[in-house]
């Protein structure tokens, strides 16, 4: 049985005539005082998550206003963050019984060992690359990455984006000012190309 009730009116706990315990609380939707007697009353302490401003941030994974971890879907991917390679399971992601967050821990593994079994992992065809000739070291797909891949090698004097890491967004080719970042597959001529014959037809 639940009674849902506000802080204004809280659960008056006190003891009974006969020495037993009795526990008052307004019911919202009657507006009337529910007496309960209980054998045994057990508070339930609050679970408070660690401080994961600064881990957040580092792995670029959302939490919630409470500060819990977000998966990246409820009920599609519940053990996974929407960066890939990163799982998530117990305390870190909401406050549950232990049975659940060894279930969770499980899931994790699980999903984990997919990666790791295989030998060779592919990654999407959707990725920026750089033309070394153009590029001017402004730092400016480094700043505007959201996922922090794009880094300057200094043997060509050129920023380079790892194909791995990249995921595809096209921030960075966007934002810089020399054009000497293309996102493969989407490429000016491509697009430009794709309009014409949308126009034309």
């Amino acid at each position: 049985m639940f009674i849902r009730f506000d802080l204004e009116n809280k659960p008056k706990v006190e003891q009974a005539a006969d020495g037993g315990l009795q526990v008052t609380v307004l019911d919202h939707i009657l507006g009337l005082p529910v007496v309960l007697r209980p054998d045994l009353l057990t508070l339930a302490s609050a679970v408070v998550p660690n401080p994961t401003e600064e881990l957040g941030e580092l792995f670029k994974v959302s939490r919630n206003a409470e500060g819990f971890f977000n998966e990246a879907h409820a009920k599609l991917r519940p053990v996974d963050f929407a960066s890939d390679g990163i799982f998530l399971a117990g305390l870190a992601h909401y406050p549950k019984p232990i049975d659940e967050s060894i279930a969770q821990a499980k899931a994790a593994a699980g999903r984990a060992a997919t990666f790791l079994a295989q030998d060779m992992v592919q990654v999407g065809g959707v990725v920026a690359v750089v033309d070394p000739e153009k590029c001017a070291v402004c730092l400016t797909c480094v700043r505007t990455c959201p996922f922090n891949v794009p880094v300057i090698d200094y043997k060509v004097d050129a920023a380079y984006i790892d194909p791995a890491k990249c995921q595809g967004c096209g921030v960075c080719v966007s934002e810089c000012p020399g054009k000497a970042i293309q996102l493969k597959h989407f490429t000016d001529s491509q697009i430009l190309a794709q309009e014409l014959a949308l126009a034309a037809g």
